[in-house]
């Protein structure tokens, strides 16, 4: 089984998503979204990401998902 910054990359990779794209589409900064994909928060400390915060972002990724299926942009 992956580890969830790997699942994350491939997921962005093979909707061949760059990094500004998927900032764009979820609100998270292309830095964070680094961290993400790195799998630490803080490189020099290796601090992981808390669970709750991968599910943040997991709800972003599937909503940025949900946009690129169906063409349509979430509006309030």
């Amino acid at each position: 089984m992956s580890k969830p910054h790997e699942s994350a990359k491939a997921w962005r990779l093979a909707r061949k998503l760059t990094l500004g794209q998927l900032a764009d589409l979820t609100g998270y900064s292309v830095p964070a979204i680094r961290k993400f994909e790195q799998g630490s928060r803080n490189t020099k400390a290796g601090e992981e990401h808390s669970e709750w915060t991968w599910q943040r972002y997991r709800m972003a990724c599937a909503g940025a998902a949900a946009q690129l299926r169906t063409g349509r942009v979430f509006e309030w």
